[in-house]
C-alpha cells in the first residue's frame, strides 16, 4: 500500500464525517411580526384624517364650474344623439353578418 505524502486529513474527512459539525452558527432574530390592527391607526387619527379629506373635498367641489341648465341640456341631447346612431350602426353590422354567417353554414 502507498502511503499518502502531502497534508493530512482530519479525522472527519478519512471518516467520511460532516466537516462542519462542531462550527458555532449564529442566527439572527427574525423581524417580529406585527399584526394588521396594529398598523392601523387609532381611531381618533382615522377620525381626524376623515373629517380632513371631507374638508379639502369640500374646498375642491367649490371651485368647479358646474354647467347651467342650457349646457346640460345640450350635452345631453348630443349623447342621447349618438346612442342612437351607434346603436343603429351595430344593429345592421349585426344584421349584416348574421345573414352573411346563415348563408355560408347553409
Amino acid at each position: 500500500m502507498k502511503k499518502n505524502k502531502g497534508k493530512g486529513k482530519g479525522p472527519d474527512k478519512d471518516a467520511g464525517g460532516n466537516p462542519s459539525r462542531g462550527a458555532v452558527v449564529k442566527v439572527k432574530p427574525g423581524k417580529p411580526k406585527v399584526s394588521w390592527t396594529a398598523r392601523l391607526p387609532a381611531v381618533r387619527e382615522w377620525w381626524r384624517q376623515a373629517a380632513q379629506f371631507v374638508a379639502e373635498a369640500w374646498q375642491e367641489l367649490k371651485k368647479v364650474t358646474w354647467p347651467g341648465r342650457k349646457e346640460t341640456l345640450g350635452t345631453t341631447g348630443v349623447v342621447l344623439f349618438l346612442v342612437v346612431v351607434i346603436s343603429a350602426f351595430l344593429g345592421l353590422v349585426d344584421m349584416g353578418l348574421s345573414a352573411l354567417i346563415k348563408k355560408i353554414i347553409r
